[in-house]
């Protein structure tokens, strides 16, 4: 999880006791909550759902692995090329398509006032989508041309949907997170990442390959999870007279997701969807696609392990006492270092070998990519769940000053740096590496000073 998002998961109880977390500068409160109740929950229900997401995230990624192979030998490294700057341009948009008011879903203490909200949210995905439809589509001659790939345009009147499709999936799951449906959650990741791998396989097989069949295959994937979702998740679409509120009210409550947490998500998109557009114009488009799928294959052991840790660090957060927040983060550093360090040594070393042998000999370079880029990844994985600190202890303009270096610095180096693309990449992975350990060092300090803050008010309520 990256810096300016949170997800709460599980957060539904019942009875008489109430404590009160903090997520993005909000109140919420969480009922029925004591110290023997969380001990059981957390072994219990809390770890049942952990599975539930890790077991579908993992048969998700496998799936995707085992037709890696298959597609890598259908589709060309410039047709990924062509397909990453298109989702690149998609990615930019969806993260801020509403207004992070998906997350604000969790929230409410009504499931009414939730439905309300989810409801603004697809408003406002719809008017994005529009916008992002008629812009690229009208203006497609001239972005394709801007990035120096004019066989891209006819294709860019397909972004509105694509902003469509992944911005609603995303608000669906965050009612599902809220009703505790993690098996419908779960089954989705499965639904998206295969039904997508399948259909880009049958676009080529049927002579429909190039950068369509990746797109094409990819909206019929995110199509049919959405159609899925919207069937699991038919409830938000009833009982919303039973809420007291409108959605103005609602989107003005909780206004400071859009104004904290927006800032932090768009530089983000920017600095992930920069590097690729930055590799395709200055590089060359079949790089891009060895670059894209190094990353691709990379973020699998990167998604397993970091998904779950993610999640039950801001849980656990949520209900922690003050004082010892410092040692849980570094618990959870030094936890995240432990599970990281094999797989990515593994992948450091096998990687120039195993890409061309099991993807093909024409993936040669995106095994070296992907050696060049561990140092980078493996303190990635480090650095993700403890994002969430500056969330809970509402510092958020720390990690957006930290976001701001981080996003300017990996453009820059590949922007200016000449010669060979694996050197260069050799070089920002470092980079960005040396930054991340500032940024574990800024998360242990935050965590420090929340709890010598709580220290100093106690003695101070005891003098």
């Amino acid at each position: 999880m990256g810096p300016g998002q949170c997800i709460i998961a599980g957060l539904r109880t019942t009875g008489s006791h109430r404590s009160v977390a903090r997520c993005c500068g909000v109140d919420v409160h969480v009922s029925g909550i004591d110290g023997g109740r969380v001990a059981r929950w957390r072994r219990s229900e809390f770890l049942r759902h952990i599975l539930t997401l890790l077991s579908g995230t993992a048969a998700a990624q496998l799936l995707m692995l085992a037709l890696t192979p298959v597609l890598s030998r259908l589709y060309s490294p410039e047709a990924y090329g062509l397909f990453s700057l298109y989702s690149s341009l998609v990615a930019t948009v969806t993260v801020v398509a509403a207004l992070r008011y998906d997350m604000a879903i969790m929230l409410p203490k009504h499931d009414a006032d939730a439905k309300v909200l989810k409801r603004g949210v697809t408003r406002l995905i719809v008017a994005v989508s529009i916008g992002a439809t008629l812009v690229c589509g009208i203006a497609s001659p001239l972005i394709a041309d801007s990035m120096g790939k004019p066989e891209l345009a006819p294709w860019l009147w397909l972004v509105g949907l694509s902003i469509f499709t992944l911005a609603e999936i995303s608000a669906l799951t965050y009612w599902l997170n809220r009703r505790s449906d993690y098996k419908a959650i779960g089954i989705n990741r499965v639904l998206q990442s295969g039904g997508t791998a399948l259909a880009q396989l049958a676009f080529a097989l049927g002579k429909f390959g190039g950068v369509g069949g990746l797109i094409g295959g990819t909206l019929v994937g995110q199509g049919a999870a959405l159609l899925t979702l919207r069937h699991k998740g038919r409830d938000v679409r009833s009982g919303l007279d039973e809420s007291q509120e409108s959605i103005a009210s609602l989107f003005s409550r909780y206004r400071k997701m859009p104004l904290l947490n927006g800032p932090n998500a768009l530089v983000d998109a920017l600095r992930t969807n920069g590097i690729n557009l930055i590799i395709g114009v200055v590089y060359s488009q079949s790089l891009l696609g060895q670059f894209y799928m190094a990353w691709k294959l990379l973020e699998v052991p990167l998604g397993l392990i970091n998904g779950a840790l993610a999640q039950v660090f801001f849980q656990r957060l949520a209900v922690m006492e003050r004082g010892s927040m410092f040692a849980f983060a570094k618990s959870s550093v030094f936890r995240s270092a432990i599970l990281g360090v094999v797989p990515f040594a593994l992948i450091y070393w096998l990687s120039p070998w195993a890409f061309p042998v099991v993807l093909g000999e024409q993936w040669t370079d995106a095994g070296l990519i992907a050696q060049a880029l561990v140092p980078w990844l493996f303190m990635s994985l480090i650095t993700s769940p403890i994002s969430t600190i500056f969330v809970v202890t509402e510092t958020q303009h720390l990690m957006l000053a930290h976001a701001l270096v981080y996003t300017a610095v990996p453009l820059s180096l590949l922007f200016f740096l000449k010669g060979d693309i694996v050197t260069n990449l050799s070089i920002v992975s470092l980079a960005m590496a040396a930054i991340l350990v500032v940024f574990t060092a800024m998360a242990l300090w935050v965590g420090h000073r929340f709890d010598h803050q709580a220290d100093s008010k106690q003695t101070a309520v005891g003098g």
